[in-house]
Parts: structure tokens; sequence; C-alpha cells
């Protein structure tokens, strides 16, 4: 199953009572307040941002270096940052519990 930012948008819409066009707007704005952070911010200063409870986007900087690796030998890797997201281990353990009747 898969869920589309289309399909929540219409969902918070209808719950909340307000306008599509308007949640679009909130969330693409979120989204680009988001990126600028992980833009915008030195690259060798790690950043983890809180996007709901249970669930952020860390950043992380990986420095140039070289290595070796079966037939690939002496390959240089540029710095550059990896993003995730992330679930907490909280998280995972109330969807358990919701999904199984855990208790």
């Amino acid at each position: 199953m898969n869920v589309t930012q289309d399909i929540l948008i219409n969902q918070i819409a209808a719950k909340e009572d307000i306008d599509v066009a308007t949640v679009r707007q909130i969330l693409k704005s979120a989204e680009n307040i988001v990126f600028g952070y992980l833009a915008s911010i030195a690259p060798s200063e790690e950043i983890n941002i809180k996007v709901f409870n249970g669930i952020n986007i860390k950043r992380k900087y990986i420095k140039k270096k070289k290595y070796s690796k079966g037939m690939f030998q002496n390959i240089d890797c540029p710095e550059h940052v990896n993003v995730k997201a992330c679930l907490s281990k909280y998280y995972n353990g109330q969807v358990n519990q919701c999904l199984f009747n855990r208790k």
C-alpha cells in the first residue's frame, strides 16, 4: 500500500475542514524549511530535525577518503553528507502494539 502526499493532503483537509490548497501550501512550506536547514548549515555540523513525534531526519557529514574493496582499489570518495529518515524505537513499538494488540 502506498499512501501518497496527495492522499494525506486530502485526508488532512477533510478531517480539519480546511481547504486542500491551504494544506498543500503548509506542507510545501514545511518541506522548504526542512530543506533549508539541511542545505544551509555548515556541512560538518550534524543536524537532527524532529518532523513528528517519533519521526526525524538526520544529516551526517562524511569526510573525503580513499578506500579499496575487492577489485576496486584506491577509489576516491569525495566529502558528502548522508540524509536519512529515522523512526524511534518507541514509535515502532506503538505501531506494533496497535497492530497486534500487545500490552
